[in-house]
């Protein structure tokens, strides 16, 4: 039997790129961003999985450092977003021209 298109049914929704990180104290906290948010990073056809690979570094450190400033939701899930990335490509750029 062939799957039809549910009427009434919602729009698709943005696919999220999500994985665990550990404090020092052992507690898992989720972090996810938007493939969209990746894919304005680095518009390369890699898809959004080997992006989240090729900028998994830079985006573990985003993830700290909000981490640090308590911007984790309350069910430990931690949302990085486009400005979270471009925040942290001026700081890169800053910190290049500084050496």
């Amino acid at each position: 039997m062939p799957l039809i298109r549910k009427q009434g049914a919602s729009a698709p929704k943005e696919l999220g790129l999500f994985w665990p990180m550990q404090t020092s104290d052992g507690m898992t906290v989720d972090v996810f961003i938007y493939a969209s948010a990746l894919q304005r990073l680095d518009p390369e056809s890699v898809g959004p999985v080997g992006l989240l690979k090729r900028h998994r570094a830079l985006l573990e450190s985003i993830a700290s450092e909000k981490f640090d400033r308590g911007d984790a939701t309350g069910t430990n899930l931690l949302h990085i977003t486009e400005e979270d990335l471009h925040v942290a490509q001026a700081s890169e750029a800053k910190a290049d021209d500084v050496q």
